[in-house]
């Protein structure tokens, strides 16, 4: 049949969802259902509004609930009759606060109806993103994506590799550390209110935006701080083609002098400063929803015609602390950005350290900056510099480019090796790998040229003894990279002769082989005499001697060496809470455990034994708390290697980490001792070092001596360092903060459902009779779950993610529940949403699927599913 015209300017011809016209057919109900009325056809359809963004003016088209999404987004262009591209143009349904993005739905798919509010805008927008060096860069980035996603683009920008370690998250502003004020839970599947999220945090921060004033009703005009641009933000051109846009100079994002300093941070609110565990929970309430796109967090897209002042500002950081593969070669930005992030950790006092251990981060620091000083200045390599290869190639994406003297090269290679610090040079082992019993010499002796001081003893530096050949030190770097050298059974044949290592302060035996190690003849056991303290008699704190030795991560007390078969106490290390208290000047080394007991448990041979790791139920379990003294630095080392090793449920079989691990504790010791004559005057100290604040927190500057002491302490551990590169002063810093005793914790506050037996004192959170209870504090790290005290901070009670058999959320309650094997665990999140509680655990363990067999690319779709994005 033929398509007649209409007065009304209705054809006979409908549009098809691809928008083709196709002829009704006029016979049977088709003929009924489109009837003339008025000399219009009732075919079905009906007019929908959709307000186009670029002319700022409502569209009307007639459709059908058959059309499909490209369909009707095909009309509005043909509405406009404007020539443009439409390509980076979408669907945004204001009222559901969701994209519609599946071009070949239907109408009727989506539920929308006639009276439905739809934008026709871009996805693409300008995002600021304060980095963590709290540097500020403009980048185009897809408001219809997810935040996964957004993320892994500006990675992509960045030349950052293994984007799933990190995420964005809202400013936080002093308002946030008084009050709970959780981001609201984002639902696809629901009908969400047609008000916008401003109750909870829709409003976007900006440089412009004004500071955070309450209203006279008390409720807060914009949950964010101002933050002030004083010394520039990095623009991205607006073109959008990639081949048009102007490429990032990345090696700017690798640079130390390209930051702000602490008082500017600090008194501008770029950061805050916890000043306890509940500020420190309060900070983690700004994160994202990673299954969610940014416009549906309610952070608009600056306008078409917009100059620039209102871009919405995020702030990129490393939420997971699980940093897999992390290569001096490749990781030129990623390790600086996580250098600053831990450095600000460190002086915000998120993380709390001691005088010696913040004396070896400002060392580590200040080497950073007279190399990143030099480079900049073109010096030759001197006592502060190396050959200039601070900025490597990126692979194939891109070839960094740094000027020296107004000349411009590119960017050499990091194949240069390092010799690596290891445990044999701490021992004082020759070429035969035979002690030489270092620990025996004079304190009163100069050390040598290249040599270094623990405990008054000179232990001289790898270099000059060639402990490694090339081969075995290219297979110890592979296998370390790839994550190899934590597993039992690594072969690294460079740290075969470490049964001769500990001939003084401890023995280092092996046990036969069990079941679990197949890849080695025997595990290996550290055993020595040691004093250790288990409880207190009157108030007072007595050490008793035993005869101590871990085995396959175990700890076992025995009366005395020659009674070793059957011990008086054994505790399984795992999950295990690890302590430091060391001060390297009155010669104190002692390690804190804090282990979960299960009284009256069978051992192998039928005794009862103190001590268990996994509970067969909640209210059995205690808290046991120990106390190892040792004598010396090198015992203290191997010690604590061992229990962070056992704490991780690994054995003393990973011979790699383990030495790793040992000789990471020896250098931080080794530069708490104070030096020879420090490299830099008392003059240059003061130059370099003349802020103290960008350097120390500010509570260990208040509570020093003076700040020339400070300096001169600070002086005197950077002469240990002074001839190592820039990036190997940056990764030294990361690896000493990896270290801290509260590293890797993300705080929440809870409230535990009422009766939950978690078998601790229930009256551990009160902190008198009058005062109001404290909300209940929990801690998720990697591969644990944990019950910390909101006084203290010490950790009540810890749950393994190998036990964890399911986690759930009631998203109508607002509450998570965690399936143990002990038990299960219902709470409810106070400072933020459920959905980020359980992002952090998934999150954790699908980066511990993360292995060398496994491809690389970031299996997204397996994220959502473990962080319980289902829609």
């Amino acid at each position: 049949m033929s398509s007649t015209s209409d007065p009304y300017g209705l054809s006979r011809t409908d549009q098809t969802g691809n928008g083709s016209p196709s002829n009704y057919n006029m016979n049977g109900f088709d003929t009924v259902n489109r009837l003339v009325v008025d000399g219009n056809y009732i075919d079905g359809s009906w007019e929908l509004s959709v307000f186009v963004e670029d002319i700022a003016e409502n569209v009307k088209v007639r459709v059908l609930g058959s059309l499909t999404l490209g369909g009707l987004m095909h009309r509005i262009v043909e509405g406009m009759n404007i020539q443009q591209s439409w390509s980076d143009h979408g669907i945004w349904w204001s009222d559901r606060k969701i994209w519609l993005l599946h071009n070949r739905t239907t109408l009727d798919q989506y539920g929308i109806q006639s009276d439905a509010k739809l934008m026709f805008r871009r996805m693409h927008g300008n995002l600021q993103v304060i980095l963590p060096s709290m540097v500020p860069v403009v980048l185009r980035v897809n408001y219809s994506s997810r935040v996964f996603t957004v993320v892994r683009s500006i990675c992509k920008e960045l030349n950052i590799r293994h984007s799933e370690e990190l995420s964005l998250s809202f400013p936080i502003t002093r308002a946030h550390l008084k009050a709970n004020t959780p981001l609201p839970t984002l639902r696809h599947g629901v009908r969400r209110p047609a008000s916008p999220v401003s109750h909870g945090r829709s409003e976007t921060a900006t440089l412009k935006t004004k500071p955070y004033t309450p209203g006279l009703d008390g409720t807060p005009n914009s949950p964010y701080a101002t933050l002030h641009s004083a010394v520039g933000t990095m623009m991205r051109l607006q073109s959008e083609n990639s081949l048009d846009r102007e490429r990032l100079d990345v090696a700017q994002y690798a640079d130390c002098n390209f930051r702000r300093s602490a008082k500017t941070v600090f008194t501008e609110d770029w950061l805050m400063k916890p000043k306890n565990l509940i500020q420190k929970a309060r900070l983690n309430s700004g994160w994202l929803d990673s299954s969610r796109s940014l416009m549906e967090h309610g952070i608009e897209p600056p306008p078409v015609t917009d100059s620039g002042d209102s871009v919405p500002t995020l702030y990129l950081c490393f939420k997971y602390y699980a940093f897999y593969d992390i290569n001096l070669k490749y990781d030129a930005v990623r390790i600086h950005l996580l250098y600053e992030q831990a450095r600000w950790s460190v002086l915000s006092g998120l993380l709390e350290c001691t005088e010696d251990e913040m004396v070896v981060f400002a060392a580590y620091q200040l080497q950073a900056q007279l190399q990143s000083t030099a480079v900049r200045q073109g010096i030759s390599p001197g006592p502060f510099t190396d050959p200039p290869n601070y900025y490597p190639t990126f692979g194939t994406t891109n070839t960094l480019t740094v000027n020296y003297m107004g000349g411009s090269r590119g960017s050499p290679d990091l194949s240069r090796r390092h010799v690596p610090i290891t445990a044999g040079s701490y021992y004082g082992m020759g070429n035969a790998g035979n002690s030489s019993s270092l620990m025996r010499l004079p304190g009163a002796m100069s050390p040598m040229s290249g040599t270094s001081m623990v405990d008054g003893v000179s232990h001289r530096q790898p270099s000059d003894e060639g402990t490694f050949d090339e081969v075995d030190e290219m297979l110890a770097e592979l296998e370390q990279s790839c994550g190899v050298a934590e597993e039992p059974g690594s072969t690294a044949r460079a740290l075969q002769n470490a049964s001769g290592m500990f001939s003084t302060g401890g023995t280092l035996r092996t046990a036969p082989r069990g079941s679990d190690v197949p890849d080695t003849a025997e595990i290996p056991s550290l055993q020595d005499s040691l004093r250790v303290f288990r409880e207190r008699t009157f108030m007072f704190r007595r050490y008793k001697v035993y005869w101590v030795v871990i085995r396959e991560a175990r700890l076992h007390l025995y009366r005395s060496e020659r009674e070793t078969d059957q011990p008086l106490y054994s505790y399984s290390l795992c999950d295990c809470s690890v302590t430091p208290d060391v001060s390297t000047a009155t010669h104190k080394y002692i390690l804190k455990l804090v282990v979960l007991a299960e009284p009256n448990r069978p051992n192998v041979n039928g005794a009862r034994l103190n001590g268990s790791s996994t509970p067969n139920s909640i209210s059995t379990v205690s808290r046991e708390e120990i106390w190892l003294r040792f004598e010396a630095a090198e015992q203290y080392a191997r010690w604590l290697a061992a229990c962070r090793l056992g704490a991780r449920g690994k054995t003393l079989a990973s011979r790699v980490a383990y030495e790793k691990e040992v000789d990471t504790i020896l250098e931080i010791l080794r530069l708490q001792v104070p030096g020879p004559t420090p490299a830099i005057s008392v003059d240059e100290s003061v130059k370099y070092l003349g802020d103290l604040t960008d350097f120390c927190a500010e509570r260990i500057i208040r509570k020093a001596r003076s700040k020339n002491y400070l300096r001169q302490r600070i002086t005197e551990a950077h002469v240990n360092i002074r001839n190592i590169p820039l990036l190997d002063a940056k990764h030294k810093y990361i690896q000493a903060w990896q270290r801290l005793t509260s590293f890797g914790r993300s705080y929440f506050t809870v409230s535990f459902d009422r009766g939950s037996n978690l078998g601790i004192n229930s009256s551990s959170n009160n902190s008198g009779l009058f005062s109001t209870p404290m909300d209940d504090v929990i801690a998720i790290c990697q591969g644990r779950f944990e019950l910390v005290s909101p006084q203290s901070g010490d950790v009540l009670r810890a749950w393994n993610f190998t036990d964890l058999r399911s986690w759930n959320v009631n998203w109508d309650a607002g509450k998570v529940v965690l399936d143990f094997r002990s038990g299960t665990i219902s709470f409810r999140p106070l400072c933020t949403n459920c959905k980020t509680i359980v992002e952090f655990i998934g999150g954790y363990v699908f980066l511990s699927q993360r292995t060398p067999e496994k491809s690389q690319d970031c299996n997204e779709r397996l994220f959502h599913r473990l962080t319980g994005a289902t829609d």
